[in-house]
């Protein structure tokens, strides 16, 4: 799927902007305050129902006004223009969501994030080299929800028998019935969540090898997943082995949700070795990697939101880094302050180039 046009309501300083032809790569320039990271906050809002910038909705929401919307026409992939799919979604201040898919209401986040794969490159993504393992685990979740059918549902389940588990175990019930139940519930989803992880690693590993010998050859960075309890141990051996432990400090110490995407040079954390600029480069054949194994395993591409891509980077990276995500089949909404910065990148013929301007919250294409 594609965005063929775009409509934004309330976010931010956009007060009422509208796109169309919206191509393979679309480039939003403008100086500082202008609304360019809106656009993309605007994106990610269609397909996600919420900010990348925050939970809170207050400041998302023009000042004057109550609400922020965003609508959407989705080209299959056949370019089929008789087939467009409309989306749209509307935020209040007060809280709660409006999701309308093809003229019908429709309650599912999840079925909005099938709808239009994300992926999003800012500034906030250096947490996956530098923030704690919670960040890298959504990352691969992520990845793993595309492409595993079974995999949000199991994802759930395990999520909600840990919290039962961990309330019998500060309440004092580790040695009773209730706790023994949440160990068979937990044990049975964690391992189909394991097992997806390990699945989608395998098949992430090489790809993401690839694009990083591409962007930072030699760089001697090794990636590894640890799936969150000792590896020659079974996960019921694993929380038999811990419950004393676990009663004490009232958690679960050994499960998928302590699992880690490791990444790591000479044994040390990559985010406290690397500069900058190769800690983007890294960044970027993450995402890219996942971009790669999602549009071979589903069919259906994805879209790509970065913010300020020449940020910390030096033309001959940013030439190389554009090679390839031409090389993606994937649609892309980037910002940068001087147009021909992302423009004037080695662009194959094949690709539809739309360049808008933002002004004070208003779009004109170039």
């Amino acid at each position: 799927m594609k965005l063929y046009s775009l409509a934004i309501s309330g976010v931010r300083n956009i007060i009422d902007a509208r796109v169309a032809d919206l191509g393979d790569v679309n480039i939003f320039t403008g100086l500082n305050g202008a609304g360019k990271t809106s656009v993309l906050e605007a994106v990610y809002i269609l397909g996600l129902a919420k900010s990348f910038r925050g939970a809170q909705l207050q400041p998302v929401i023009h000042y004057l006004s109550n609400t922020c919307t965003v609508f959407g026409e989705l080209e299959p992939p056949d370019d089929d223009a008789t087939q467009r799919v409309a989306i749209g979604v509307k935020r209040a201040k007060k809280g709660g969501h409006k999701i309308r898919v093809a003229g019908k209401d429709e309650k599912s986040l999840v079925r909005l994030a099938e709808l239009l794969p994300l992926q999003l490159i800012n500034a906030a993504s250096y947490l996956l080299l530098e923030g704690g393992p919670k960040q890298r685990r959504q990352f691969i979740d992520w990845g793993v929800f595309h492409v595993e059918q079974e995999f949000y549902g199991a994802w759930r389940r395990m999520q909600r028998s840990l919290k039962q588990r961990n309330g019998a175990l500060r309440s004092g019930q580790a040695h009773n019935t209730p706790l023994a139940a949440w160990d068979n519930e937990f044990i049975e989803a964690a391992l189909i969540v394991d097992a997806a992880r390990q699945r989608y690693f395998t098949s992430f590993e090489p790809i993401f090898y690839d694009f990083l010998t591409q962007l930072l050859p030699d760089s001697g960075l090794v990636v590894s997943y640890e799936r969150g309890w000792t590896s020659d141990w079974c996960l019921d051996a694993a929380l038999k082995e811990s419950k004393q432990r676990d009663f004490k400090r009232g958690f679960t110490h050994h499960g998928p949700h302590r699992a880690d995407l490791k990444l790591t040079i000479n044994g040390l954390n990559a985010g406290q070795v690397l500069s900058r600029g190769q800690q983007k480069l890294v960044v970027c054949a993450l995402k890219l990697a996942q971009c790669q194994l999602m549009i071979r395993e589903t069919s259906k591409g994805c879209i790509l939101l970065i913010d300020d891509l020449p940020a910390e980077i030096d033309h001959i990276h940013q030439a190389k880094l554009c090679r390839l995500l031409d090389g993606l089949n994937i649609q892309l909404f980037m910002t940068c302050v001087e147009a021909a910065d992302l423009a004037d990148q080695p662009w194959t013929d094949e690709k539809n180039i739309a360049v808008f301007e933002l002004e004070r919250g208003e779009i004109t294409a170039l």
